[in-house]
């Protein structure tokens, strides 16, 4: 039987093997990534992307630099504080006030596990996720392709602008 006295409850937690710690290590996900899924949380990894949901640092994204289990703590990118001699150091944050905005998928093992679970939760096949992605990635490069694309005739625009008012 488990207990649910707080003194037991933070034994379990501060004595607990690697293997359950890592398991502790859950951040939800975003609405995008949950309706894509259809999975709440997930363990948070070094380098996903996550948003700060808690704290000082509420609102900040950044990447997964480093998950500690020992500490039960993850330190994301950009979230730095000062100490007293003024030296910058990262802050370790609680993997619950985190928000999983994008996965590291360059596991293989995790992908497949996350695209088991889709499979059983929403119904939908793994070829249909991986068609999913392939359109999302797709849809993004487009982007970048037009950004260049404008930003490169902002630049001649500019040029053209330059020699009109030379030769005047």
């Amino acid at each position: 039987m488990i207990s649910y006295q707080p003194r037991k409850q933070r034994k379990m937690l501060y004595k607990a093997p690697n293997h359950r710690r890592r398991k502790m290590m859950r951040a939800h996900l975003s609405d995008e990534l949950y309706a894509r899924y259809g999975v709440r949380n997930l363990v948070v990894r070094k380098g996903d992307i996550v948003r700060v949901m808690r704290g000082n640092f509420k609102g900040h994204e950044g990447k997964v630099v480093e998950v500690n289990l020992k500490k039960m703590k993850v330190a994301v990118e950009g979230v730095i504080i000062r100490r007293t001699d003024n030296k910058s150091v990262q802050r370790w944050l609680d993997p619950s006030n985190l928000m999983i905005i994008k996965l590291n998928l360059t596991d293989p093992k995790r992908k497949e596990k996350l695209y088991r679970l889709a499979e059983e939760k929403r119904g939908i096949s793994i070829e249909e996720l991986e068609m999913e992605e392939r359109r999302e990635e797709e849809i993004v490069e487009e982007k970048e392709r037009e950004k260049e694309e404008g930003e490169e005739e902002e630049i001649k625009e500019e040029k053209e602008e330059e020699e009109v008012s030379n030769n005047e």
